[in-house]
C-alpha cells in the first residue's frame, strides 16, 4: 500500500474539543494575507456588499444609518477549517466609541459577502481589537454592520495571520488553542512534553484574570491594579495586588467555594514580596514561595501542593486534595512564609504586593489546565484523539504498540493511555490502569479475554513507558524496560478501526478514563515485536 507520509502528528490524528482550552504553546505567526488592510487610497482587494461601505480618509468607512448585514469582505483573506488565525484590526465612530456599539466578524463562504456563514460573532468598537479564530469550514473573513446607527463607523489596519504552533523560533506563552484545536504542550524549557488529553472540567472563579472586579473583594484593606504586567499569554493582562495598610490580613479573596476534594489555582509572579498565600476563613491554607519555585507549609486540610515554573518568572501555584468546603478564596501578598492561615498570620508593610492572572476553582481530584472566564464560569470539554487505523496500515492479525506518556491523575482513578477499537467499549486491545498497576488487556466481543498487570504503577506525573506486542494465544506487555509478562489464550478482536489517544474508549467510565496528561509519543507495529523488544522499546 505504500507509505504514507504527514506534515505533523496533527494532521494524522482525528481530533475534537467542544471548547477552547489552553496550554504553554511555542507560538509564532505566518505572513499577513490580507491586501490593502490600510486602506491608504482605497478599498482595492475588498468587496463591498451594499453601498454604505466607503473609502474615507485612509479608513473603510460604513456610513451613518447604514441597514444592518452590511459587509466589507477580503478577497485575499482565505481561512482554511482546521487552523487558528489571529485577526487585528483597528476600529472607531465618527463620534468616538459608544457603549455597546458593534461591528460583527464573519467568515463566510464567498468573498463577496454573501454563502454559507462559519463563523458570526460581535466586537465592540474600542480601538485596536485582536480576536483569534478556528473556522470549522474554509471562508473569507468580512466586518459586517450589526445595526443601523446614526454614525459613521471606521475599519483600518486589517491583518489575518496564521497562528503557527511548535516552530522553533515561536514564543513560549499559555494559548487558548480555538474548538477542536490539539494541544502540544511545553514546558518552561522549551522541551516538548507531549499532546494534553485532558477530562472535561469548569473553572468556577468567574474573573480570572480580572482581579479589579467586584466579584474579587479587598479583605482588610488591598490595592488591585490592573493590566500591569505582561501576563503569561503575552498579553498586559496581568494584575497586581498589594497591601494597603501594615496588617496581618491583606488580599483578594472571592465567595464562590472550593467543592469538598477540589482544587485551587492562579498563576502568580514576584512583586515586592515574593511569597503567596493561599486561605480560607477557617484553617485551610498554603504558602508559595515566588523566588525560588517552591513550596511552603501548607494546613493538614490540603493534600497538595505544587509550583510550575513558566516564562518570565511566573509560577502556576496550585493546591488540591482538600478536605473540607474551602470558603471565601482568599491570595494574599506575605513578605514571609509565615506559620499558619494568612488570613491571620504574618504582618504585612505597606505596599506588599504581587502580580496574579489565571486564577482557578475546579471540582475534582486533580487539577487541570487554566480555563479564561470573563464574567460567568465557563467549561473545557473533554479532548478526544485518534488516528483510524487505515491511515498507517493496520494488521489485522497482529501487532505491536509503545507508548511513553505522563499522567497525573491520583492512583485512586484509573486512566487509559491508549486503545485500539471499533469505536465501542466491545472490541478493544487497550492499556490501563487499576489502583495499583499498569494492565493491557484485550476485549472481545464484550468479553475480557485476557487481562495482565505489567508492574506497579508509580506517583502521580511519572514517565511512563509502556509496551504490548499481541496476536492469537501470543498477549505481551512491558512497563519501563522491565521483562515482559505474557499470556497465550487470546483471540484477537476483529474490525478495530481507531487507535485512541490518552483514553480508551470506556463507555462506562466518564470522560472514556482519560490520562489528563501528556502523550509524549506512541508508534505503532504492523508486527509483533520480540518479548526482548518491547522491553528494549521501555527501557
Amino acid at each position: 500500500m505504500g507509505t504514507k507520509q504527514y506534515d505533523s502528528a496533527t494532521d494524522l490524528i482525528t481530533f475534537s474539543r467542544a471548547s477552547g482550552g489552553t496550554a504553554l504553546s511555542k507560538i509564532s505567526y505566518g505572513n499577513n494575507s490580507v491586501t490593502n488592510g490600510t486602506f491608504d487610497t482605497d478599498l482595492s482587494g475588498w468587496t463591498q456588499n451594499g453601498a454604505e461601505w466607503v473609502y474615507s480618509n485612509g479608513k473603510a468607512a460604513l456610513l451613518a444609518n447604514a441597514i444592518a448585514n452590511q459587509s466589507l469582505s477580503s478577497t485575499n483573506a482565505y481561512v482554511k477549517a482546521g487552523k487558528t488565525y489571529r485577526v487585528r484590526f483597528d476600529a472607531s465612530t465618527s463620534v468616538g466609541t459608544p457603549v455597546n456599539t458593534y461591528m460583527k466578524v464573519r467568515i463566510k463562504s464567498n468573498d463577496n459577502g454573501t454563502g454559507v456563514m462559519i463563523y458570526n460573532q460581535n466586537y465592540i468598537l474600542t480601538g485596536s481589537t485582536e480576536i483569534f479564530l478556528s473556522p470549522t469550514a474554509n471562508g473569507y473573513v468580512s466586518f459586517d454592520n450589526v445595526v443601523s446607527s446614526s454614525f459613521d463607523k471606521f475599519i483600518d489596519n486589517v491583518s489575518i495571520e496564521e497562528v503557527l504552533f511548535g516552530q522553533s523560533d515561536g514564543t513560549l506563552q499559555v494559548f487558548n488553542h480555538g474548538n477542536n484545536i490539539p494541544r502540544i504542550e511545553y514546558d518552561a524549557t522549551g522541551a516538548v512534553k507531549g499532546l494534553l488529553i485532558e477530562e472535561a472540567r469548569t473553572n468556577i472563579a468567574k474573573y480570572s484574570e480580572d482581579f479589579t472586579q467586584g466579584y474579587w473583594k479587598a479583605y482588610n484593606a488591598v490595592t488591585t491594579t490592573g493590566n500591569v504586567a505582561v501576563a503569561p499569554d503575552g498579553n498586559l493582562t496581568a494584575d497586581r495586588i498589594a497591601a494597603k495598610n501594615a496588617t496581618t490580613n491583606n488580599g483578594a479573596f472571592t465567595d464562590d467555594d472550593v467543592p469538598t476534594g477540589g482544587c485551587v489555582s492562579v498563576f502568580a509572579k514576584a512583586d515586592t514580596v515574593d511569597w503567596l498565600g493561599f486561605g480560607q476563613a477557617g484553617g485551610c491554607w498554603a504558602y508559595f514561595d515566588l523566588a525560588n519555585g517552591v513550596t511552603g507549609n501548607k494546613s493538614t486540610t490540603v493534600g497538595y501542593t505544587s509550583i510550575t515554573a513558566y516564562p518570565n518568572g511566573w509560577y502556576l501555584c496550585q493546591a488540591w486534595g482538600i478536605t473540607i468546603s474551602w470558603h471565601r478564596v482568599l491570595f494574599s501578598p506575605k513578605p514571609t512564609e509565615g506559620n499558619g492561615d494568612p488570613w491571620s498570620n504574618v504582618t504585612n508593610a505597606i505596599g506588599d504586593s504581587v502580580f496574579l492572572w489565571g486564577a482557578q476553582i475546579e471540582a475534582g481530584a486533580f487539577p487541570s489546565s487554566y480555563i479564561p472566564t470573563t464574567g460567568a464560569t465557563a467549561t473545557r470539554a473533554m479532548d478526544l484523539a485518534e488516528i483510524p487505523t487505515s491511515a498507517f496500515g493496520y494488521n489485522n492479525d497482529k501487532g505491536s504498540i509503545a507508548v511513553e506518556f505522563k499522567s497525573n491523575k491520583p492512583s485512586s482513578l484509573d486512566y487509559g493511555a491508549f486503545g485500539l477499537s471499533d469505536g465501542t467499549p466491545y472490541n478493544r486491545i487497550i492499556h490501563f490502569t487499576s489502583a495499583t498497576a499498569h494492565r493491557a488487556a484485550s476485549i472481545n466481543s464484550g468479553n475480557l479475554d485476557v487481562d495482565i498487570g505489567a508492574g506497579s504503577r508509580g506517583a502521580p506525573s511519572e514517565l511512563v513507558k509502556f509496551a504490548i506486542g499481541f496476536s492469537d494465544n501470543n498477549f505481551a506487555a512491558s512497563l519501563n524496560g522491565a521483562t515482559a509478562v505474557t499470556d497465550t489464550s487470546v483471540t484477537i478482536p476483529s474490525g478495530l478501526s481507531k487507535l485512541a489517544l490518552g483514553y480508551f474508549y470506556d463507555n462506562f467510565q466518564a470522560n472514556f478514563a482519560a490520562v489528563n496528561g501528556h502523550i509524549k509519543s506512541i508508534q505503532y507495529y504492523p508486527r509483533q515485536l520480540t518479548n526482548t523488544q518491547l522491553q528494549e522499546l521501555t527501557t
